[in-house]
């Protein structure tokens, strides 16, 4: 909501404010919370105590131990694992009453006809708890050895395999990247804060990426003299300008004054973003191939930072018609939005989960801003982080078991990741100290 902002006020827009209450229903089965601990009930928040099992042939390889840690990180980090004996203690099972399957871990040794050796496997068997196999998983080694990123294609099948969902393992998040006395620019990175890269590449400062629902394009903003605009790049082809402001006072009647944002309808043809004309921010359905745009709200007060549900129905954002930055709720092709976040301290940033069930956002509490998850259908609510410094700008992994999130507490803007109820916080780049990170979004695609 600060990108927002900045943006709004250097063109000199007005501040108003708005109230609502949700009241809309589901066929999707709420989550339910107490303020103590969170209990998340589904497979799709469940995760699987396994214990790893070496058999002789494995554990007598000299990089055995180096293997069984490279193996236990990618368990833990999948989301979807607790693993017996975890260098991890937020993936640390309780004990053998929590495990509820083995993976066996073997080398196998395959041979020619002729008995000629022609490769080895790593096998990693998924069995029950009696040692019933249930499915192996194979890793080919090369030069005795096997590739991390091999590794997360096969934990990604495992957790496909056990829980209906590709694992996001690898999977690339995109961000805002800023380098002392540099531009803004937007940069991608993959769950183990490698491949960094940078995306766009103009002379504009560039802000608020949003991925496609098919990952294979991205939009963002950029701000330079000449005004605001949103950029479309698919990868392929040049990066197009898809809306722009015009600052003309002469043609400020009839042209946007500020444009940005981007939240994608899933047939990824429409988005839905904010605009700003004569003094009024709000909220647009904007077709990029038609190039026309439709209103949404109609306020006097800024309406911006829109996110759509995977159904294409239920629309959140943050407005300060109330006085203070709070979240709203429109069902789409109504006119009244309802207020869902209350209280003196602003709300901001909400982001529906991948199955339209939850929300986690931004709120300001004593001073700084946490992460907080709400269950919209009852109204519970539970802080996810906590310290004397900013967690902010939450955004969900493609599985929706974790949550990615830019945290002040090394005293700049940094990435984090966290599993859904809060743990498992860990740092997911390795900049620099005095580079800012921000706006994260997370696509299943690999880059």
């Amino acid at each position: 909501m600060r990108l927002h902002k900045i943006l709004l006020r250097q063109l000199s827009v007005r501040f108003l404010f708005i109230i609502f209450c949700l009241c809309f229903t589901s066929s999707l089965q709420a989550q339910t919370y107490s303020n103590e601990e969170i209990v998340i009930s589904g497979l799709g928040f469940a995760r699987f105590g396994v214990a790893m099992v070496p058999e002789d042939s494995f554990s007598e390889h000299p990089d055995a131990r180096r293997w069984l840690r490279i193996i236990d990180r990618n368990l833990c980090w999948s989301g979807v694992f607790l693993v017996t004996d975890s260098r991890y203690k937020t993936c640390r099972t309780a004990g053998s009453a929590q495990v509820d399957m083995k993976i066996l871990l073997k080398l196998e040794r395959r041979y020619s006809d002729s008995g000629a050796l022609v490769s080895k496997h790593l096998m990693l068997t998924v069995a029950d708890n009696d040692g019933a196999e249930l499915f192996p998983l194979d890793l080919p080694l090369r030069k005795n050895r096997f590739k991390e990123e091999e590794l997360m294609d096969l934990i990604n099948n495992m957790s496909a395999k056990l829980t209906g969902l590709e694992g996001v393992l690898g999977s690339t998040i995109a961000f805002t990247l800023k380098q002392p006395k540099r531009r803004k620019i937007i940069a991608m990175i993959n769950t183990h804060g490698k491949k960094l890269a940078a995306v766009s590449k103009n002379s504009s400062i560039s802000l608020l990426p949003s991925w496609s629902p098919q990952g294979d394009a991205i939009v963002y903003t950029t701000l330079s003299r000449s005004g605001t605009a949103i950029i479309y790049n698919n990868f392929k082809n040049r990066p197009v300008k898809i809306l722009r402001s015009n600052t003309s006072a002469t043609r400020a009647s009839k042209n946007f004054l500020s444009v940005s944002g981007g939240s994608w309808y899933s047939e990824g043809r429409q988005l839905i973003v904010t605009l700003s004309r004569m003094g009024n921010t709000d909220l647009y359905t904007f077709d990029r191939q038609k190039r026309k745009e439709t209103r949404l709200t109609t306020h006097r007060a800024i309406d911006t930072v829109p996110d759509l549900s995977p159904d294409n129905e239920h629309l959140i954002f943050v407005s300060d018609r109330t006085g203070h930055e709070q979240i709203f709720y429109l069902q789409l092709g109504t006119k009244i939005p309802f207020q869902l976040t209350f209280g003196r301290g602003s709300s901001s940033d909400p982001v529906w989960s991948p199955d339209g069930t939850l929300i986690a956002y931004s709120k300001i509490s004593n001073g700084h801003s946490q992460i907080h998850l709400m269950d919209p259908f009852t109204g519970e609510d539970h802080s996810l982080t906590r310290g004397r410094y900013n967690s902010e700008q939450p955004t969900w992994s493609p599985d929706g078991r974790q949550i990615t999130f830019v945290s002040s507490s090394t005293g700049k803007d940094k990435l984090y990741i966290m599993f859904v109820d809060g743990t498992g916080r860990r740092r997911l780049t390795r900049t620099p100290k005095d580079f800012e990170e921000g706006s994260p979004t997370w696509t299943a695609r690999k880059f």
